[in-house]
């Protein structure tokens, strides 16, 4: 009993330990359980085994004290210790003393006759049977309480599994539902994000159709600067050569005039110099075979002056070269005309020879 009783005290520490080192998982709790099983059955053997001891000494005293009681108070006593074991159980050592202490105050103070031993013998037997009998309900009683103590710790403890499941459950349906719903707003923002990129792209396709008008804008008018450009310098140039050809045409019909008036000179000079040779043949009849005109001599050097200034004033005025190599020589032809002229005017008379 000693040894059942320490086994008891140290079952109930650990299961104190245990309690506080038992987890909140059913895991945690299953290998608990687990760990706590061979010594709940090692302590639910060694209680099985005490009580056989005992309940072999309670029958052994019952049967040495049988004739000192009535079988009322026997079948009183076994009811007692059918219906009320835990306090059997409690006051087992104390009712054991008792019974002892009757059984030798019987043996040592009275003496029966035969007659009454063997009808005590055979009362005796019978109620070893009936008390066997008694005994062997009393341990299915035991052992059926013991399994429904295991079963029942069982229960608790699938119940308890059960409820942590549940709390688990509801919890994993609480965020189910969160994540069900962070799933819609994650959809709504995701469509959302969808009409955006839709939107974002037509944008950008208007954008690139704008662009590729602006650049065409921009070729074409890049185009037209340059046609500007090219049309401003044709039109300086146009009017460059219109004023070329103003100037040319103007020094065309300056150039007719000079030729004009030169040759309106030539034909001029050309008379005066016929009207001077026949005033010169004229004088030449009247003058004596030596002697030389000088008159006629003298006006014709004014002739040639007056042919060199009229030459000098169309070559200073005239600016182009065709007109001032044509007056050039002109009044180079001219001059020589004069030259021959006054050296033949001016020669010895071959008549005075």
């Amino acid at each position: 009993m000693s040894d059942v009783e320490e086994k008891m005290k140290m079952l109930g520490c650990s299961r104190a330990t245990a309690q506080q080192e038992i987890g909140d998982t059913f895991a945690e709790r299953a290998e608990a359980y687990y760990k706590r099983r061979p010594q709940l059955l090692s302590l639910i053997r060694d209680l099985y085994n005490s009580y056989l001891t005992l309940s072999d000494r309670y029958i052994q005293t019952v049967a040495k004290t049988q004739h000192h009681r009535p079988p009322s108070s026997q079948i009183s006593v076994i009811d007692n210790d059918y219906y009320d074991y835990d306090d059997q159980e409690e006051d087992d050592d104390a009712y054991t003393s008792h019974i002892d202490s009757d059984v030798e105050s019987s043996i040592s103070y009275q003496q029966l006759p035969p007659t009454l031993l063997l009808a005590a013998s055979a009362a005796t037997q019978h109620d070893d049977t009936m008390l066997f009998d008694l005994d062997s309900i009393v341990t299915e009683i035991v052992v059926k309480n013991v399994e429904y103590d295991v079963l029942l710790d069982e229960a608790n403890i699938t119940e308890r599994r059960y409820k942590d499941a549940s709390r688990k459950i509801e919890l994993q349906k609480s965020l189910l539902e969160v994540l069900e719903s962070e799933r819609l707003i994650l959809l709504n923002e995701n469509a959302k994000l969808g009409y955006t990129v839709g939107a974002l792209v037509e944008e950008n396709k208007a954008l690139a159709s704008e662009s590729l008008f602006i650049r065409r804008k921009a070729g074409e008018l890049a185009r037209c600067l340059l046609k500007t450009r090219e049309d401003q310098r044709v039109c300086m140039l146009s009017r460059k050569i219109e004023d070329l050809q103003g100037q040319i045409y103007g020094l065309e019909k300056r150039n007719k005039d000079y030729y004009e008036q030169l040759v309106k000179r030539d034909q001029r000079s050309f008379q005066l110099v016929q009207e001077e040779e026949e005033s010169c043949n004229i004088n030449k009849s009247k003058i004596n075979g030596n002697q030389v005109n000088l008159e006629v001599c003298f006006q014709i050097r004014k002739i040639s002056r007056r042919l060199i200034k009229r030459g000098g004033n169309s070559n200073g005025s005239g600016k182009e070269i065709g007109v001032g190599k044509e007056k050039k020589g002109s009044s180079s032809s001219l001059w020589e005309r004069v030259k021959n002229m006054d050296l033949f005017l001016c020669g010895r008379n071959q008549n005075s020879t």
